[in-house]
């Protein structure tokens, strides 16, 4: 009578091990639709993104290098003079981008040739 009441422990052995697999790839699968999901959601918002202040200072400063005007810079103070000495202010004119690109370009093109 005693053998009917041991239980089998090959078909219990090897149940454990078929759920633990099943069981270790339903959480790396889990794992791995989050991450998914989490970078879909960062790249939506990302997309969706409007940084008001920092797209207003870009466009002012693409209207800015599109023209031309004058412009207060501040320079340093000469090298041989006061380590207090305060820089001083200086006007400049200011091209846009693309005409001080051909005039660069002419320039570099008849050193080249002297």
């Amino acid at each position: 009578m005693a053998r009917y009441d041991d239980l089998s422990t090959g078909p219990i052995a090897y149940a454990a091990v078929v759920s633990t697999i099943i069981l270790a790839v339903v959480i790396l699968l889990v794992r791995a639709l989050t991450y998914s999901w989490v970078e879909a959601e960062d790249e939506k918002k990302l997309a969706d993104a409007h940084y008001v202040s920092a797209d207003a200072t870009i466009a002012d400063q693409k209207a800015r290098l599109a023209g031309y005007g004058k412009e207060m810079v501040e320079v340093p103070a000469p090298e041989g003079s006061d380590a207090g000495a305060a820089p001083t202010q200086e006007e400049r004119l200011r091209i846009p981008v693309s005409q001080a690109k051909t005039i660069l370009l002419k320039d570099w093109g008849t050193k080249s040739h002297e």
